[in-house]
């Protein structure tokens, strides 16, 4: 079962593209003091080279457990742009 990813928590880089740190998360609903991430939260903006920054935002999350009406995203969902949550929670997890 995956651990929950947070606010701050960082996810993978893509390519050339580094990685970069959730900036949006729930306002209500924290996960070891931190607020927990969502579907569609979103992620730090990330440039490479000559191409420009891009947004980025939480694309996967649990299909069973919701928070604020959204799948909550964990360790190993997928972001948008290409890479994934690369950080978590130490203990706490939610499946689905």
């Amino acid at each position: 079962m995956p651990a929950i990813s947070r606010k701050g928590d960082s996810a993978s880089g893509h390519g050339c593209f580094p990685p970069t740190s959730a900036v949006s998360a729930s306002p209500n609903v924290y996960i070891n003091d931190i607020p927990a991430l969502r579907q569609g939260d979103a992620v730090a903006a990330h440039g490479c080279g000559k191409c420009p920054p891009h947004p980025r935002s939480v694309a996967g999350g649990s299909a069973t457990v919701f928070v604020n009406g959204r799948p909550v995203a964990r360790l190993g969902d997928s972001v948008d742009c290409g890479g994934a949550m690369a950080a978590a929670s130490g203990n706490v997890y939610a499946g689905g």
